[in-house]
């Protein structure tokens, strides 16, 4: 068992080195916040027909704020991301029964691994000594650190197997310590602590409820759309601005996407938010739009109000939403960035997606 509970955590990591796409859209966020969002772990608290539509009024009101949050400076975003949260924890106060709220507690250490120990609820239950709380800190960090190098190594395309071998001998040395470590009445009350086994390749799934287009009355090839009138429809939004060159790399896939999904439900939408002043001329976004022939919607976002409402800060960035309307899938920066190939990727969740009932 207590092999099971140390390298449980790995698995999610693991999964993200084998897999390894794009940069992250979710590193630094609390975890709690990202478990709220997936379907296993909600599935796992078994709400009641009264308690779900509370619990996803909720996060829908939730995320509009975490979106927002994200361009924000390092400072900001912070402070704001935890009142996020902090308001999340309140108020599912009120809508879970204690019983749920103590296993989502027990799902977020499982997530969190051995990171968990070194949370200050841990440690005083766990009772160590201060020799204990020292050593303990330190192989947790220190495996981090070099787990975090191994998945350095993995986003610039090198070859996965080594590296996920070393990643496994680095996780079972730190097992290893740990259990050497702690005292028998402390595994067993990091034991007690996890609750019953929860299975982490279950998660990275997450869904988010996606930010409604603001309409600043300047479209390209469309009359104002919303996403509440595209349900039913996988949307594709992607932002861009016409002087970026990263951007113009990706517009063969777009153009791709356009021709092979029309006819079914899925539906293209480029948000044009200017970087330069020329990019900020209405009529150069249009005769730019036309020469790289795009015949899909395109928002001309001048004020940067749909860039703030989504808190995106990369050109180009792509978002895949459901048919419910909620974000699934993101990429951010160029679909074919050294050796990657983020165009078939989002095509696969593209066709997922239209599967779904």
């Amino acid at each position: 068992m207590r092999s099971t509970i140390f390298l449980a955590a790995t698995a999610v990591t693991l999964c993200w080195v084998a897999t390894a796409q794009a940069v992250d859209p979710y590193a630094g966020v609390d975890p709690y916040w990202i478990l709220l969002h997936e379907p296993d772990v909600i599935d796992e608290l078994k709400l009641d027909s009264d308690q779900r539509p509370s619990y996803q009024k909720l996060l829908d009101e939730l995320d509009l704020r975490f979106f927002r949050c994200r361009n924000q400076s390092v400072k900001v975003a912070q402070a704001e991301m935890a009142a996020v949260v902090l308001d999340a924890r309140e108020k599912l106060k009120t809508i879970l029964k204690s019983s749920q709220n103590h296993r989502l507690t027990e799902i977020l250490l499982w997530r969190t691994g051995t990171a968990a120990l070194l949370r200050e609820d841990v440690a005083t239950q766990m009772q160590y000594s201060e020799t204990q709380r020292k050593r303990v800190k330190e192989i947790v960090t220190e495996t981090q650190a070099a787990v975090t190098a191994v998945e350095q190594e993995a986003s610039t395309g090198k070859p996965r197997e080594p590296l996920e071998k070393k990643y496994r001998e680095l996780k079972a040395d730190e097992q290893r310590q740990l259990t050497k470590l702690l005292k028998p009445e402390q595994r067993t009350t990091w034991n007690e602590l996890l609750g019953k086994p929860f299975d982490l390749a279950k998660l990275g799934r997450p869904s988010f409820k996606a930010p409604e287009l603001l309409d600043s009355g300047d479209w390209i090839n469309s009359v104002p759309l919303t996403l509440a009138k595209s349900r039913g429809k996988v949307v594709v939004l992607h932002f861009y601005a016409c002087g970026c060159i990263n951007c113009i790399h990706n517009y063969p896939s777009y153009l791709e996407w356009d021709e092979r999904y029309r006819g079914k439900d899925v539906l293209l939408i480029g948000i044009h938010t200017p970087e330069t002043e020329s990019e900020r001329n209405s009529a150069n976004v249009r005769q730019k739009a036309a020469a790289a022939k795009f015949a899909f919607p395109v928002l001309i976002d001048t004020k940067s109000e749909n860039w703030n409402a989504w808190g995106n800060s990369m050109w180009p960035s792509v978002y895949i939403i459901d048919q419910r309307g909620y974000v699934r899938y993101f990429w951010p920066g160029e679909l074919k960035w050294q050796g990657n190939d983020g165009e078939k990727y989002l095509r696969e969740q593209i066709e997922k997606l239209l599967a779904e009932k």
